[in-house]
């Protein structure tokens, strides 16, 4: 399982003018034969939780693109869908049909690049945590012999903590954090977590589906405390940001009587009420009642921000 020690925050901000559309400088490139020169380009890139203002800059220039055909899930949230100049195609990865969509999304992915097209796979957070990039760039890897560039994202394990005011490491909270998808092995109804720790946040990504197995788990299994923190954070970053704060005790019923769905990230430990002491378990509100003001500010994110985010602008004020 992977270990996070540290929480990194990157902050970015814009001001936006005009470059032509480049391959993505900080792309990592993956060792391999080249592809064939008849084929196109694969670029895998992170789009981040769903904030615009979260993309990478080397994100921005991919999605900008107006050659480029860009293939992303109806995850990747609706204010980062409009930044798209080429074309843009949305594979409906709903609850069951998860693996016929991501067979839509290899197919489009060939169909573009045996046309010798820039093929852009957007996927929300980072692509190679808990988002399948690795598998993808195997596929199309083996299939065509097109080797992907790769574009990392803000991962939700750090950044919904985060927009829901949970320093996932805290000083006299917690000294580290466990990342873990919701998932056990085989897809068994829950991931094999550790044993409790007090000085460890743990932070579970596609779990709030099956949130209430996952806790009497936890509570039966591995020696969780029914008082230990919880809380669930919906749409991260973006306007329709919802969060539940609870325990244990209470979390699963929580999260069902205000229908949190997917996308959701869920957070159990100490460091959950740092910033949230005195606060009511229920839906809560940003700013807190303790006056806590979050770094990603979802009150002034929104739909017309897009619009207003002069791309051109931005990236030519990157340029070196």
């Amino acid at each position: 399982m992977l270990r996070l020690l540290a929480l990194v925050t990157v902050t970015t901000s814009w001001t936006p003018a005009r470059v032509a559309p480049q391959p993505p400088r900080a792309a990592v490139r993956l060792q391999a034969a080249p592809p064939h020169p008849s084929l196109g380009s694969l670029t895998l890139v992170g789009a981040g939780p769903g904030d615009p203002e979260l993309l990478t800059v080397a994100a921005l220039r991919a999605i900008a693109d107006s050659e480029a055909l860009v293939i992303c899930d109806r995850l990747v949230s609706p204010e980062i869908r409009e930044l798209v100049r080429g074309e843009l195609r949305v594979a409906g990865k709903l609850p069951g049909c998860a693996e016929k969509a991501q067979q839509q999304i290899y197919d489009w992915c060939r169909e573009g690049l045996t046309e010798g097209r820039r093929v852009v796979r957007l996927k929300i957070g980072d692509p190679f945590v808990f988002g399948r990039g690795g598998e993808e760039v195997l596929e199309l890897r083996e299939r065509l012999g097109v080797e992907a560039r790769v574009v990392p994202g803000v991962s939700a394990c750090l950044a919904a903590p985060l927009a829901a005011g949970v320093p996932v490491t805290h000083r006299g909270a917690a000294h580290q954090t466990l990342v873990s998808t919701g998932y056990g092995r085989g897809n068994s109804s829950s991931p094999e977590l550790p044993p409790y720790d007090p000085r460890r946040t743990i932070v579970l990504l596609m779990a709030v589906g099956r949130l209430r197995s996952i806790v009497d788990d936890c509570v039966a299994s591995q020696d969780f405390p029914l008082d230990c923190p919880a809380l669930v954070v919906e749409q991260a970053a973006t306007p329709r940001q919802r969060t539940v704060l609870g325990d244990l005790s209470d979390i699963a019923d929580l999260a069902e009587k205000h229908e949190i769905k997917a996308p959701a990230t869920v957070v159990f430990g100490d460091a959950v009420r740092a910033l949230h002491q005195g606060v009511a378990h229920g839906l809560i509100e940003m700013p807190e009642p303790t006056g806590f003001s979050p770094v990603i500010d979802v009150r002034h994110a929104g739909v017309s921000r897009p619009a207003s985010l002069d791309v051109s602008a931005t990236l030519a004020q990157a340029a070196p």
